[in-house]
């Protein structure tokens, strides 16, 4: 499917996951250190620091360490030293590089971003053999991700995409039966079962029925993999209203596009395998080809996004935004939503 539903949840919960991160470590520090103003400093310095130590080298079957009582603890547990140098590499490039970036087109600072938890959390996973990275694919990622960062028409209150050379490149080691901390330290085919934010699980085949779609990867959310579930799907069939479902059959009825399973679409109400359309076609089903396109269904058509400058009416045909000329957003059909432009829209309005 060129969407995912562990997308959207990603991009709805990281955010939520980071900060149950923070809570944690404020947590652990408030307990155990007796000057508590050093202890909170000592806790908050861990998270923007990224460090990720050789305790790391534990094995994923253990808890979060540190956990006692009714403490949260997150499920990639606080370590000492510097993160792996191809972990903090890829983290930077995902993270530090586009709030940079933004930065600088906007003005400011960079802010917030999730570097360091990215690579304090991927170093641990490497550092205990559950999860693989390719120089070479790092590489590949870091210079996609810096082109995809020039100029300033992408800028925009989301997060800056993530180029398809970057997905699926933090590969698992795990097998099946195997404790787990995150579905990408699982072989292909098998999920994380009953992992989250704060809780390891184990690594299980797609399961027939059951509930779904309930959980959060912590390390996927800061890995920005949000096509995870393409290798380690969540059901056999897919995720349909929180409980899993079997695939609809080629040609059969439909009311969505998930509802066909990977590989389908759904196409005026039926199950279909054609190909999605490149540039210039009609779109099927609201789709068009994968992202290595940047193709968008705009009024019925595959089109590629406009330039910086060129006129719009809405977001949707353009990179970044469609802004009228006194910075607010140009909706189509909306009274003076006519005359807008594309260009970078620093926040929301």
């Amino acid at each position: 499917m060129p969407v995912s539903t562990d997308g959207d949840r990603l991009r709805r919960l990281c955010a939520a996951a980071l900060v149950m991160q923070l809570g944690a470590a404020c947590s652990r520090a408030q307990r155990s250190a007796p000057d508590a103003g050093a202890a909170a400093t000592s806790g908050a310095n861990a998270l923007s620091t990224g460090d990720a130590g050789a305790s790391a080298a534990s094995s994923p079957a253990s808890p979060a360490d540190g956990a006692a009582g009714d403490e949260v603890a997150p499920v990639y547990p606080r370590a000492h030293g510097a993160p792996e140098p191809l972990a903090a590499r890829l983290c930077e490039a995902l993270h530090a590089l586009p709030a940079r970036r933004k930065a600088a087109c906007c003005g400011g600072g960079a802010g917030f971003h999730a570097a360091a938890e990215c690579a304090r959390s991927l170093s641990f996973a490497l550092r205990a053999g559950a999860v693989t990275l390719s120089s070479d694919e790092v590489s590949r990622c870091v210079e996609a991700m810096d082109r995809s960062l020039e100029g300033c028409d992408w800028v925009s209150p989301l997060a800056a995409p993530v180029p398809p050379a970057c997905e699926g490149i933090v590969r698992g080691a795990l097998g099946e039966g195997a404790r787990c901390r995150s579905s990408l330290e699982c072989v292909d085919g098998l999920r994380c079962e009953g992992a989250g934010p704060t809780d390891a699980g184990s690594c299980r085949p797609p399961r027939a029925a059951g509930p779904c779609g309930l959980s959060v990867d912590a390390l996927a959310a800061v890995t920005r993999q949000s096509r995870y579930a393409d290798a380690h799907p969540e059901c056999g069939g897919h995720c349909a209203g929180r409980a899993c479902a079997d695939d609809v059959p080629l040609g059969g009825r439909c009311e969505a596009h998930a509802a066909c399973g990977r590989g389908r679409r759904c196409v005026d109400a039926r199950c279909s395998e054609a190909p999605l359309p490149p540039i210039g076609a009609a779109c099927l089903g609201g789709l068009c080809a994968p992202p290595a396109t940047a193709a968008r269904c705009v009024d019925g058509r595959c089109a590629a996004p406009k330039a910086e400058g060129e006129a719009c009416a809405r977001d949707a045909e353009c990179r970044a935004a469609c802004v009228r000329p006194d910075g607010r957003a140009a909706v189509a059909g909306v009274a003076g939503g006519a005359g807008g432009v594309c260009a970078k829209r620093c926040a929301a309005r």
